[in-house]
């Protein structure tokens, strides 16, 4: 095995072959990165060596279980129904091998381990035209390359069928010099949508049962009770085995690591922080409804003005559903707290609806065009602008969105908009109150209102922000991506966390730059509104979609002593969501659903932060409370890997930072799956991107007052 560290190869021998360059013996817990990746070596021979199939990918060993019981997709079929052997779902496992550091700085070994169902359709798509199935449309893989040839295959996807051209494939959004392959050497895409159209011609008798019992038992090897189960017995037979990873290295595997045991890495449930209800700071409430409903908003006698002026967007087919529950929103439903008591506003000055003969975005110009004339003949402008569209709507780009057509347009003209699907409008009451409530919400944060305020620790005089957040345009899955970068500012003030009056999105290639010009711009402008002093503690905090690399950091650095600020401390925070660990409560028997399920069950408490290392933290921002269905299965945490370039390395302070910002969405009244420093920036950066379709649309169009409230939410 080798290993790279720094500019020296490191080659371990497995057997007493002679080695290259110089021969060292080292203890083997000085080289915890070295044994890691020996136990996965180990790993995959002992499990080719049981004529398992095994994959391989990004350094990860998957096995895939060949139990019967295992087989979903064949064991969800009807008695009497044989689905061939190509097709099947069948759950696998997932190992990776990391290092964790303890609190007393030893560093131990650890193999994550994860369960979860996996797709198979491995007959090549010859053999599905062959039974008359219409592929156009779907994208393909092929088999590649692989040094291993006891693993399973490695497909590569190569791009989307556009139409049949005999026994070969012609194909569009396609890598490069592949704009055709031969049927037999094509494999379909294995995803769950995919696996229903095959379903569909392989038994179109049968193939809704079956896909309804298949979604039931995928769910089940989702939840936390049966992955939990399925790790404890791979790992109890790994504890059996005695691996040999090299010449006089021998290892045992442990137990799991558990809360109940020593060797449990340190651990914090963080409490939701106090959320403030007015500039004083003196009215404050953990839950930020209570707190609305009790206190009013935090600017509650600064918001101006407090009667509206309203207009409302919609298809004339549908003006008396929208009128009543534009009504519903103003005031509430039956014994429920609406948007205006809510928020401490009067009626309407202006209310007033204008219709779109159909649903198409020209006519919804049409409709906007009349309000702008209409509020214009009255010498008065609109302050909130709601638009009833329909589901499929989000699926159409640029000047045939009805929304983003409507957005765009009153964002020129200074004006809040607010999208509402006539199927939310629709709800029963009992789904209903919850939307009104967070579309009330988001709607004041949009008018430029502060709902509440977040404390800040003032242990450190200023303190900034930065969060990173990207979108990602799907237009094309194998072309080029265009990737855009929102930015995020908060600052510290008397006390409270401060959203940044100026945000933007950029081309991802131009990020780095984007946020110097940010970090001046916000640093100038707080040193001059807190009236700095040369001497004051300065304390720059990143949280960041990627991992900042060294030359984004120094150029951090040499920025800061550049504004005469060479002593500011530094945190470089990765936010990771893409990893292999799971938490599990055993305790939490999980939160009813709808039906009288269980939903959550065995997810760790919300807040519940684990320390892996100096640099590492896992943290949960998804309880059982958060969790949207039964079927959605275990919540994962998220990753908080800290640069290692960070002066401020107070991992225990920022998590607890992030869990905070995780509570401050005035998006919606629910938690966060990420803190707003970046979810805000994610917001944003989608918005701008697709607004940028949309025919005469300028940023110019926020550079005004409306681009200093949440207009992206």
């Amino acid at each position: 095995m080798r290993t790279r560290t720094g500019e020296y190869t490191e080659v371990i021998a497995r057997t007493d072959a002679d080695l290259p360059g110089d021969v060292l013996e080292v203890e083997a817990g000085e080289v915890p990165h070295i044994v890691a990746g020996l136990v996965r070596e180990w790993l995959l021979d002992h499990l080719l060596g049981l004529k398992r199939p095994v994959m391989l990918r990004h350094h990860r060993v998957m096995l895939i279980s060949n139990k019967d019981t295992d087989d979903l997709l064949h064991t969800s079929a009807p008695n009497g129904v044989k689905l061939p052997a190509w097709l099947g779902v069948r759950v696998a496992y997932t190992f990776d091998d990391r290092v964790v550091v303890r609190a007393d700085g030893h560093r131990d070994v650890v193999l994550v381990c994860e369960a979860r169902s996996r797709i198979f359709i491995d007959a090549p798509v010859s053999d599905l035209l062959e039974r008359h199935m219409n592929v156009t449309g779907l994208y393909v893989r092929r088999n590649s390359s692989q040094s291993d040839a006891r693993l399973m295959p490695r497909r590569e996807l190569v791009g989307r069928i556009r139409e049949v051209d005999g026994s070969d494939l012609r194909l569009d959004d396609h890598i490069d010099d592949v704009e055709m392959i031969a049927a037999k050497e094509a494999f379909l895409e294995p995803r769950a949508e995919v696996l229903e159209r095959v379903l569909r011609v392989v038994e179109p008798h049968c193939w809704s049962d079956i896909v309804t019992k298949l979604s039931r038992k995928r769910a089940t090897v989702a939840s936390g009770p049966d992955r939990l189960k399925r790790m404890a017995t791979m790992f109890e037979y790994l504890a059996k085995q005695k691996p040999l990873l090299a010449p006089g290295l021998a290892v045992d595997f442990g137990s799991m690591i558990s809360v109940r045991r020593d060797r449990f890495p340190p651990s914090e449930t963080i409490e939701k922080p106090e959320l403030i209800f007015d500039l004083g700071g003196r009215k404050t409430d953990r839950w930020n409804q209570r707190g609305l409903d009790t206190h009013g908003p935090s600017d509650r006698y600064q918001f101006t003005p407090k009667q509206l002026n309203i207009a409302v967007i919609c298809q004339k087919a549908k003006e008396g559903r929208v009128e009543t529950f534009v009504e519903r929103l103003l005031s509430g439903l039956p014994g429920k707290v609406g948007f205006l008591q809510r928020f401490s506003l009067e009626r309407p000055n202006l209310k007033q609806l204008f219709t779109s003969r159909t649903a198409s975005a020209k006519d919804y110009l049409i409709a906007c065009n009349e309000a702008l004339d209409w509020i214009t003949d009255k010498g008065k402008t609109w302050n909130l602008v709601l638009v009833q569209i329909d589901d499929g709507m989000a699926a159409l780009n640029g000047d045939d969105n009805p929304y983003l057509v409507t957005k765009a347009f009153f964002l020129r003209h200074g004006a809040a908009v607010q999208d509402v699907e006539l199927e939310t409008m629709e709800q029963s009451p009992e789904q209903l109150v919850y939307s009104l409530n967070n579309i009330g919400l988001a709607s004041y944060a949009k008018l430029g209102g502060i709902p509440w305020l977040l404390p800040a620790d003032q242990k450190v005089a200023h303190e900034l922000v930065f969060g990173l957040g990207s979108y990602q345009a799907n237009t094309s899955r194998m072309g080029p991506k265009r990737r855009f970068v929102g930015i995020t500012t908060v600052f510290t003030g008397d006390g409270r966390y401060l959203l940044g009056s100026r945000t933007r999105a950029v081309p991802f290639e131009q990020y780095t730059e984007e946020l110097l010009k940010a970090i001046q711009r916000a640093v100038d402008e707080v040193r001059e509104q807190q009236n700095w002093r040369p001497d004051d503690p300065v304390r720059l905090v990143f949280h960041a979609f990627k991992p900042m690399k060294n030359a984004e950091v120094c150029a951090v650095q040499k920025l800061m002593e550049g504004l005469g600020l060479a002593h500011a401390k530094y945190a470089f925070v990765h936010v990771v969501d893409a990893h292999p660990f799971l938490l599990f409560d055993e305790e939490q028997r999980g939160a009813n659903a709808p039906g009288g399920s269980k939903k959550g069950v065995m997810a760790p408490p919300r807040g519940l932060c684990l320390r892996l290392s100096r640099h590492e933290a896992l943290l949960a921002l998804k309880g059982a409370n958060e969790v949207k269905l039964a079927s959605d299965g275990l919540p994962r945490p998220v990753i908080l890997r800290l640069h290692r370039n960070s002066t401020f390395d107070d991992l225990v302070y920022l998590s607890r930072q992030v869990f905070a910002f995780s509570c401050h969405s005035w998006r919606s009244f629910f938690p966060a799956p990420m803190p707003i420093t970046i979810g805000y920036s994610e917001m944003m950066a989608e918005k701008l991107r697709l607004l940028q379709d949309v025919d005469g649309w300028s940023e110019d169009a926020i550079g005004g007052l409306i681009g200093r409230t949440r207009w992206f939410l």
